[in-house]
């Protein structure tokens, strides 16, 4: 068991400085903060403190009102500074110092307690813990400490340190993943007696027990979450402003990269890094989204858009060479010819949608080696429905900026193989391809079938068994010194695609567009794809058959060459997109 330390007993801190492991724990009321305290109030090694700066936040609140506070304030001392100076950071019995805190317990206290201690953040989802207060007292968004939990994890970022954030539910889904990896940041060792302790009241517990915990005192170790229970109706606004803050902490929080669904005893054990951005300037790029710019971790949608309710916005993907946009005013043509093929009843104007792409780059920095998907949706629903009828908020702008050189997304020097695909193209029978929409099933089919492949993308055929593109570019061969294309009818007729065959006859190349068959492509001398994001990609092998040599060709050499060449020319400075 745990040693706990009597604060008023406290000796006067050492004037050498110790080796003792100084931890806080940082939380909202009704958090499971007492429950991690239990934990490690088990480790041999620990001394738990329960709240030791209760008294002091009461002192600075005398409009608080606590069943116990005359009591509180003369068994604790209420002089906040002398507390870190005396128990905080003074002597300790054991080799660790846990105290748990609730964050609005830091209030008029300077840096010294976070610079020379540990600290991890304790969140929980809003809604769980207002429904269960409301029970206790009348709650508010002060003495729910979310402000303030936010503001300790700020100023600790500030100090240059990068606190550890706990979110509730997932310590109750997989407790010793949790408390494995904070032991290992602590520097402590991890103990199967964790998991566990005894019913009852603790020696650790506050002197206010009695009130608050009932619950916990039932428990032996961490429940699963708790029974669900309707929330509150008058605690609505509260949960608006408290909610924000919450999504912002958990982010951080460990194992919060894990899906939910596979939450659960040894997760975070299997998982512990983040997944790996393919640039990590990306993490902390900003997104245009509706009226602005937003961080990329807050660039979300409502449930209620279209694009998650029916895959129902058009998009552009649009490329920035050297502080120069490519081809912009045709995608932004191409994006509002969908949006009107699609019925939009509120299609921004070209100026909008060229300055929100100016801004985006520009607070991001980029100038080169810059891709970016840029997306219409019809907007947010005032019911789940796919009925455009419901749409009443206007459509919503979508602007995403990443550093993405084309070199880093198909192997444009030595090549790619494809695979056929069994999926085939839509027909404009069914679904325009002329209409860049963002309902991709059809193309991610059949790229789901090349990553089973190990390829880089798959061919794609019409219903009638002739090439259409791939799920993702469009497609060339070279036969016999021409260069054939597919009809742009089962095909979106890229802007790439557009752009190579304008080239092609310029530098005296014999172009046709006609059906192309899948043989033809298998026996031609080259293929190449043309898209957006990867540019011109030599093919080399098609279904395992060899294309020419095995090697890009000399024409597909030409083609990359000089359509760099007018990337380069042809863009527009990133400064003239300015409304």
């Amino acid at each position: 068991q745990a040693v706990t330390l009597n604060m008023a007993a406290v000796a006067a801190p050492s004037s050498t400085a110790d080796a003792t492991i100084r931890i806080n724990v940082w939380s909202g009321p009704r958090s499971l903060s007492t429950t991690l305290m239990y934990s490690f109030a088990q480790h041999p090694e620990v001394t738990a403190l329960d709240e030791p700066l209760y008294a002091h936040h009461l002192r600075l609140n005398p409009h608080l009102q606590r069943p116990y506070r005359e009591e509180l304030m003369k068994a604790q001392n209420p002089d906040g500074e002398q507390v870190v100076k005396d128990v905080l950071l003074g002597p300790c019995p054991t080799r660790v110092l846990y105290a748990k805190h609730i964050a609005k317990q830091w209030e008029g206290l300077g840096d010294e307690l976070l610079k020379q201690t540990i600290n991890i953040i304790l969140v929980r989802n809003p809604v769980d813990v207002l429904a269960s207060w409301e029970e206790k007292l009348p709650v508010t968004l002060e003495e729910s400490s979310y402000p303030q939990l936010l503001a300790v994890w700020t100023r600790l970022r500030e100090l240059g340190q990068e606190p550890l954030v706990i979110d509730a539910e997932i310590l109750q889904r997989d407790p010793e993943g949790v408390l494995r990896t904070v032991c290992t940041h602590a520097g402590i060792d991890f103990l199967p007696a964790m998991l566990s302790w005894p019913a009852g009241p603790k020696k650790c517990d506050g002197m206010w027990a009695p009130f608050w915990y009932a619950n916990v005192h039932k428990s032996t170790g961490f429940q699963g979450p708790s029974t669900a229970r309707q929330f509150p109706a008058a605690a609505a606004p509260l949960l608006e402003a408290a909610f924000p803050i919450y999504q912002a902490l958990r982010r951080h929080a460990i194992g919060a990269h894990i899906s939910p669904s596979k939450l659960g005893p040894g997760a975070i054990v299997a998982a512990p890094q983040r997944p790996v951005l393919p640039d990590e300037r990306n993490r902390t790029a900003l997104a245009w989204v509706g009226a602005g710019l937003v961080p990329r971790a807050c660039a979300t949608m409502s449930v209620f858009d279209s694009t998650v309710q029916g895959g129902d916005a058009v998009w552009e993907g649009v490329r920035v060479y050297a502080g120069r946009v490519l081809h912009v005013d045709e995608h932004v043509s191409r994006m509002i010819d969908s949006a009107k093929a699609m019925a939009f009843a509120d299609v921004p104007s070209r100026a909008f949608i060229k300055n929100a792409i100016y801004r985006t780059l520009k607070a991001n920095g980029m100038e080169d080696n810059v891709h970016m998907r840029v997306t219409l949706s019809r907007g947010e629903k005032i019911t789940s429905s796919m009925n455009p009828m419901f749409n009443q908020y206007g459509s919503r702008l979508i602007v995403l900026a990443e550093w993405k050189p084309s070199a880093g997304i198909y192997n444009n020097t030595a090549g790619v193989a494809l695979v056929t695909a069994c999926t085939r193209r839509n027909s404009p029978s069914t679904v325009d391809s002329k209409i860049h929409h963002c309902n991709l099933i059809n193309n991610i089919l059949a790229k789901v079938q090349a990553n089973v492949a190990g390829v880089a993308d798959a061919i794609m055929l019409d219903l009638d068994g002739f090439v259409a593109e791939t799920n993702a570019t469009n497609l060339f061969c070279v036969r016999r010194g021409e260069l054939l294309t597919p009809h742009a009818d089962h095909c979106l007729p890229g802007i790439t695609r557009a752009t190579v065959l304008t080239l092609a006859a310029r530098i005296g190349l014999a172009v046709c567009e006609r059906r192309v068959s899948l043989a033809e492509f298998h026996s031609a001398d080259e293929v190449f794809t043309t898209g957006t994001m990867g540019e011109l990609t030599p093919v080399v092998t098609i279904d395992g058959r060899t294309i020419g040599e095995g090697v890009p060709g000399p024409v597909t050499a030409q083609l990359q060459a000089v359509y760099r060449e007018h990337a380069l020319a042809a863009a527009v400075p990133i400064d003239s997109l300015a409304e």
